[in-house]
């Protein structure tokens, strides 16, 4: 009797039909007709994975409770009110200023992210808090839908579960940093379903919605995606000439500079080190507590540093074994954290930019760089809980919570670079680094 084999795709994380492009596929194979159920072969694998599906369900449902139950506290409006801070910022841009954007009076976002900030605006705080956070929950629920969608249900359950502290004190759904995670984890999944052109159209919409997207565009290098590399260029240029012809150049300054800001915010690195061990005075200076004064030689000094790391995280993932492995996860990891590192604002909903690579990272395997980004993100939360009484008191207890949560930042870079050079070395046999082409 002839048995017909086909492959057999084991690992959740990755689609089947990338396995030829070396997607993480593990190349084993079964006689046809075999059960596909991972159950039928393991029960325990069955009830471990019922027992997956039951905890991301809890997670889920405890992201939407989060809303209701935040927005029904006292607490959460008011003039002074912690969580809705970057509420009022942005019901200022669109009720209390007239005239033209960038031109007529500063804004620190990008063009995508006024767009946002226009449209879920209202007449009253109140209901743009409301509309705010039911949109953030929807973008979180979207993240992680795309990340199922494009590395499998592995990464996707480590996203829930590393970015689950961001729901225990959800200051995050009154922020608008998941439009830009979302929209820059949409370029990736593209990508990884040859989708290049797309991909590149998404990772400029991150671009213009936060700057910090640009970090990835140096692995569509390392992935030889010239046709995703091709419709950024074009959409970003097109974007920055349209943006500088109708404000000037005044509008990229703007919010590269955060409005001419100066100092270091006291959570940022530099900033946590001068405001634990000088008598600096913490002013309140464009919208975050800042000591010292950034000078000319430091900033030179943050993009030296940053650039050499940044380049160095994409040529060790373009050189790894098996790039699909590092490219999504560890190498973007290490790349936007160390512009956390180097950035003279570090607020801590940043932390939900590093949640998405890392849970991709834990897929292909690497679960310490998913504990240490947990770990980012709780004493993140914590920090925002004590931002007052670390910026206007001397109180041990909030130095201590933003000085190791950046030292966590650093050891999970590390971390990451250490990963990445382990992966380092020649191919397999017929293997080739990821690019456009379609494979049969």
């Amino acid at each position: 009797m002839r048995v017909k084999l086909v492959p057999r795709n084991d690992r959740a994380d990755t689609p089947t039909t990338d396995t030829a492009a070396g997607a993480g596929g593990t190349g084993r194979w079964r006689s046809h007709g075999a059960p596909t159920d991972a159950a039928t072969d393991d029960p325990r694998r069955g009830k471990r994975a019922r027992a997956f599906g039951v905890l991301a369900l809890a997670l889920i449902v405890a992201r939407i409770a989060a809303v209701p139950i935040t927005l029904s506290q006292d607490e959460t409006y008011g003039a002074h009110a912690p969580l809705t801070g970057d509420v009022r910022r942005f019901h200022s841009i669109t009720s209390s200023h007239h005239g033209t954007p960038y031109r007529d009076f500063p804004v620190e976002y990008p063009p995508v992210m006024l767009g946002a900030i226009e449209v879920l605006d209202s007449s009253t705080t109140h209901a743009a808090t409301v509309a705010t956070m039911w949109s953030q929950l929807a973008l979180d629920l979207i993240v992680a839908a795309l990340i199922l969608w494009g590395w499998g249900r592995r990464a996707a359950f480590a996203y829930l579960v590393i970015g689950f502290p961001l729901v225990c004190y959800p200051f995050l759904y009154l922020r608008l940093d998941l439009l830009s995670v979302a929209l820059a984890v949409a370029a990736l999944a593209l990508l990884r379903r040859r989708q290049p052109a797309l991909g590149g159209v998404m990772l400029a919409a991150a671009v213009f919605s936060k700057l910090w997207p640009v970090l990835l565009v140096p692995g569509l290098v390392a992935r030889r995606s010239w046709r995703a590399l091709a419709s950024f260029t074009v959409l970003a240029g097109a974007g920055l000439v349209a943006w500088v012809a109708w404000v000037g150049t005044d509008g990229p300054l703007q919010v590269v500079s955060m409005r001419g800001a100066t100092g270091w915010e006291i959570e940022s690195t530099v900033g946590s080190i001068i405001r634990v061990t000088t008598n600096d005075v913490v002013h309140y200076n464009e919208g975050a507590f800042r000591v010292g004064h950034v000078r000319g030689w430091a900033i030179v000094l943050s993009a030296v540093v940053l650039g050499v790391a940044v380049i160095s995280a994409w040529l060790l993932a373009a050189r790894a074994a098996d790039p699909s492995k590092v490219l999504d996860g560890t190498a973007a990891l290490a790349a936007v954290g160390a512009f956390l590192v180097c950035t003279p604002l570090l607020s801590p909903q940043f932390a939900i930019w590093l949640v998405p690579f890392a849970a991709i990272a834990v897929a292909h395997g690497n679960r310490l760089v998913g504990r240490l980004t947990l770990l980012v993100v709780a004493l993140s939360v914590a920090d925002f809980a004590l931002i007052d009484t670390y910026a206007n008191t001397n109180a041990v207890a909030p130095q201590v919570v933003v000085v190791a949560r950046n030292a966590a930042l650093i050891a999970l870079i590390a971390a990451c670079f250490v990963r990445l050079a382990r992966r380092a070395g020649p191919r397999p046999s017929g293997a080739s680094a990821p690019s456009d082409r379609v494979t049969a």
